[in-house]
């Protein structure tokens, strides 16, 4: 049963949903959280991806939601949008940041507008005012997007991103419950079924939990996010850490805010610190260099859930990012 404040957490918002893209018969669906009040001007979007190990997951499960986007959303009349990507193994790492780029090319056409504009309270998006945010995989495709889109994007947020850069995932403990044999067994029952043409945008948990924590048990989940992408790599576009070594690297004005839960058994913490190090030394004197932000709190996967917008330690993390999202 999930928690009070869980199954609150879309009071006072309106739901609004529909389809950024549709392969075949499969559309992949995105949604629009409203704040419910009176504001009339043009509001403020929170990009946010969710996470799942690129395996499961969806954008309105809401135990992997955290409590202070909604509150930072009510907070500032600012809307949240949360797509849906498509899922691995059905699909490679390289069709989701497909997916994630038309996600984008989407939001900023005619279609949004109009879709918004006939809801019941009329919506109008600010595309100037921009933040992105994600948990897990998530946090990995929020980075991704702000490195790829700097100009456009007032500040990248993560939430102990899953940047699938170090070997260091496959020390996870076992969380499945299942023996080696059978957890490679199931995930080489997913790719067979890969294989065969199935789509699949949406995992709502507990559906494919056991896939993904087979996969980053036997570290499969490297295996599977290089999966297809031999003949066109594009590791720069998929791989934060090799972004960071390009010459033309720039960060959104209001930088990059990161989170991570010290006792992090999935994603462990230094990831985060390694990509946020490399990050300050390629930016030294350079724009953007001294806008990283990275705590580590105590906690494990998903510490931050409950979190609300007004703990001290988030306010310190995310100031910088917010003040150039609202300036």
């Amino acid at each position: 049963m999930h928690s009070p404040l869980v199954e609150n957490r879309l009071a006072g918002f309106d739901l609004v949903q529909a389809n950024y893209k549709t392969i075949g018969d499969h559309g992949i669906r995105a949604d629009f959280l409203i704040p419910q009040s009176n504001y009339t001007g043009k509001r403020p979007i929170i990009i946010r991806f969710h996470g799942g190990g690129f395996i499961t997951g969806d954008s309105l499960f809401m135990e992997w939601f955290p409590q202070y986007l909604f509150d930072i959303a009510k907070e500032h009349n600012a809307v949240i949008v949360s797509p849906n990507y498509r899922l691995m193994p059905e699909a490679t790492s390289l069709e989701i940041f497909d997916d994630v780029e038309d996600f984008w090319v989407w939001l900023h056409s005619p279609a949004v507008a109009e879709l918004l504009s006939s809801h019941p309270t009329p919506t109008k998006l600010d595309l100037s005012r921009i933040i992105t945010a994600g948990e897990s995989a998530g946090g990995a495709l929020s980075l991704c997007l702000a490195l790829a889109h700097p100009d456009e994007i007032r500040a990248g947020t993560a939430s102990f991103p899953n940047l699938i850069e170090t070997t260091a995932q496959t020390e996870a403990p076992r969380l499945s419950g299942l023996s080696p044999d059978e957890a490679d067994r199931l995930v080489d029952e997913a790719i067979e079924r890969a294989n065969r043409g199935e789509i699949r945008s949406s995992g709502m948990v507990p559906d494919r939990l056991d896939l993904m924590l087979a996969a980053i048990e036997t570290g499969r989940n490297i295996k599977l996010y290089e999966r297809g992408t031999e003949k066109d790599p594009r590791r720069a576009l998929r791989h934060p850490m090799v972004r960071l070594d390009e010459s033309d690297l720039k960060l959104p004005r209001g930088g990059l805010s990161i989170r991570h839960g010290q006792d992090d058994p999935i994603v462990p913490p230094v990831i985060s610190q390694t990509f946020v190090d490399k990050a300050r030394a390629a930016l030294k004197g350079k724009p953007g260099g001294d806008k990283i932000a990275l705590a580590l709190q105590p906690g494990s996967h998903g510490f931050e859930g409950n979190t609300r917008s007004d703990e001290a330690w988030l306010q310190e993390n995310l100031r910088v990012a917010l003040e150039a999202w609202l300036e």
